[in-house]
């Protein structure tokens, strides 16, 4: 099918539904939505539908509830989504943002967030890179995966686990471009901070102008993280 397909993996209220909604008035014909809660997707569905009404732009909002831990589903739902217009963007936004300190955390959580920051991302990776390899000349191929300024350099003791799965992520994303950042714009959109809508630059609507920035970079400038800070 052609057009542009955005794919969100981790939609919700703030950073994915911005960027869905950014993207979708600005030329991209299909949006999917990924998420583990199947009433977050559909009020998430109607604020990107609502953003394409109010500005008379033409569409296609589809959703996928799956827990991107489950590596099972999320490759059967990524199949799924193939056959949705063409790809040309995945913004991966899956991660717990909450923990407890070093010996309090349970080796349960730690390990779920392993599965769903790095392991959902490595089997994002292995089945969009392929397609977006594929796509043509004159189009912009992304993977485009949301991070912090932070954590990766100096751990918040209070967020062990996120503060870890963080860290490998960052390492698996910055892999990936070097050994695939020729072909695919693969980079890391980085938060410094705590994302709420009275933010100047740590606004959803503000981050999402920014992913679209990053994704719209021209191939001979392509860079592997943006950082935003308040």
């Amino acid at each position: 099918m052609p057009g542009k397909t955005l794919v969100v993996i981790g939609s919700g209220p703030g950073i994915g539904v911005s960027v869905a909604c950014a993207f979708s008035v600005r030329g991209f014909t299909h949006i999917a939505l990924v998420s583990r809660s199947r009433d977050r997707l559909k009020e998430d569905q109607d604020r990107v539908l609502d953003a394409i009404q109010e500005r008379g732009y033409s569409c296609q909002v589809k959703t996928w509830a799956c827990d991107v831990s489950d590596l099972n589903a999320l490759g059967s739902t990524l199949k799924g989504i193939e056959s949705f217009g063409t790809l040309e963007c995945v913004l991966f936004n899956s991660a717990r943002v909450a923990g407890k300190p070093p010996l309090e955390e349970d080796l349960a959580s730690i390990e779920q967030d392993f599965r769903v920051t790095n392991l959902g991302l490595y089997a994002t990776a292995q089945w969009a890179i392929p397609l977006l390899r594929k796509a043509p000349s004159d189009s912009s191929p992304s993977l485009i995966v949301t991070s912090t300024t932070q954590l990766y350099k100096e751990p918040v003791p209070d967020l062990v686990s996120l503060s870890m799965v963080k860290s490998a992520q960052r390492a698996l994303v910055l892999s990936l471009h070097a050994k695939y950042g020729s072909e695919v714009h693969i980079a890391l959109l980085s938060v410094g901070g705590i994302v709420a809508p009275e933010k100047k630059n740590l606004s959803p609507a503000n981050i999402a102008d920014k992913c679209w920035e990053l994704y719209k970079q021209p191939k001979d400038k392509w860079q592997r993280e943006t950082e935003i800070h308040e």
